[in-house]
């Protein structure tokens, strides 16, 4: 289970707000807005918190946040992080590289006679 599905439940289940939450984990709802929306993955402390306050495994909840931290880093969908688990991969698909963008700008150096 990822982060923001949990919390998506959390809110469900519990009818608490994004300014409930970030009230009982102690940051800043735009920091809860950031993990329901899946661009910030919280740190090990705030995924415990979480679960003592609304249950849950925390185990679970961890993993879902290392796939997505995983996710974010290489570029491979969540689905498909779970597929490479579930097969027993053990290395994540390769990017192509990027190319080395070079400084073109022209520097005016004084001419010495």
């Amino acid at each position: 289970m990822t982060v923001p599905a949990y919390l998506g439940a959390v809110r469900q289940i519990h009818g608490v707000g994004l300014t409930d939450m970030a009230r009982a984990l102690r940051v800043s709802p735009s920091v809860v807005r950031r993990w329901a929306r899946g661009g910030l993955v919280p740190s090990w402390r705030h995924v415990r918190t979480m679960t003592s306050v609304w249950g849950g495994d925390a185990d679970v909840l961890a993993l879902g946040a290392a796939l997505q931290r995983f996710s974010r880093t290489t570029g491979v969908r969540v689905e498909d992080a779970v597929h490479m688990i579930r097969s027993g991969r053990r290395t994540a698909p390769q990017r192509g590289r990027t190319a080395v963008l070079r400084d073109r700008r022209q520097l005016a150096l004084p001419i010495v006679p």
